[in-house]
């Protein structure tokens, strides 16, 4: 029994000897998360009860399933890697468990971070055009109950994201409205 542990964490050593791979895999997990995989972060605010995020097309269709599936992969892939090279750097078999845990840390913070941008853009873009609206009104002196200016600001939002979406130009069209 302490044969196969002892092999298996030699295993691991000599994977981990490669520490170069985690860094690089991090880097491809950042990429895919702030260009293919965000709208899962957006998808969680949805379900937190926000009515501003809009989804892109592309993530209603077949590809959802693969993008979330490399996601994953590339997740995994660098915290058991990281695992491995903490295990060569600090050769005892706790360095790994710890390896794995900072792993997992550092994962969750490229997420966040990747996805940090299009959401903060979203957010403003939406509450840019509800203050538009609600300007208006009041300029007008139009009585506007709360939930209807809220409304409009959503249909406005999706709308307007929903056209850039279909002419190819979604994120440009954020960065470009959203100026806060």
């Amino acid at each position: 029994m302490d044969l196969n542990l002892q092999f298996f964490l030699e295993t691991v050593k000599g994977v981990g000897s490669l520490f170069y791979i985690p860094v690089l895999i991090w880097i491809s997990y950042f990429f895919w998360c702030r260009f293919l995989d965000y709208p899962a972060a957006l998808e969680k605010i949805i379900r937190n009860g926000k009515v501003w995020p809009y989804l892109p097309i592309y993530w209603k269709g077949k590809k959802k399933g693969a993008i979330r599936a490399v996601s994953l992969l590339l997740f995994w892939a660098g915290n058991l890697l990281g695992a491995a090279a903490m295990l060569y750097f600090f050769d005892y078999a706790a360095s790994m468990a710890i390896g794995l845990g900072l792993s997992f840390f550092i994962g969750m913070k490229i997420s966040q971070l990747s996805t940090k941008e299009i959401i903060r853009l979203q957010q403003n873009m939406y509450f840019q055009i509800y203050t538009q609206l609600a300007n208006h009104a009041l300029s007008k002196g139009d009585e506007v109950s709360d939930s209807e200016l809220l409304s409009k600001a959503q249909w406005q939002h999706h709308n307007d994201l929903r056209q850039a979406d279909k002419r190819g130009r979604l994120r440009s069209f954020l960065k470009g409205e959203a100026m806060l």
